[in-house]
């Protein structure tokens, strides 16, 4: 999720009236939040596998002897 600006604004905001030790604390918890809760994995699909077997079964999808689903 992208912050907006005004999120952003009020984080600046937030760390402009931290001392340095408070900032340390709130980068500490900004990692343990991002660890517990980590973005959705990527799906590791290899989209050129993807394209080799979209063409080696086109063969028979574009067979019209074995389209049994044409109206």
């Amino acid at each position: 999720m992208i912050a907006t600006q005004y999120n952003q604004a009020v984080l600046v905001e937030i760390l402009e009236q931290r001392p340095d030790e408070k900032i340390a604390e709130i980068i500490a918890f900004g990692k343990y939040l991002t660890s517990k809760y980590p973005k959705k994995a990527v799906l590791q699909i290899d989209e050129s596998a993807l394209l080799l077997q979209q063409k080696s079964l086109s063969k028979i999808w574009d067979d019209p002897e074995e389209d049994i689903y044409e109206l």
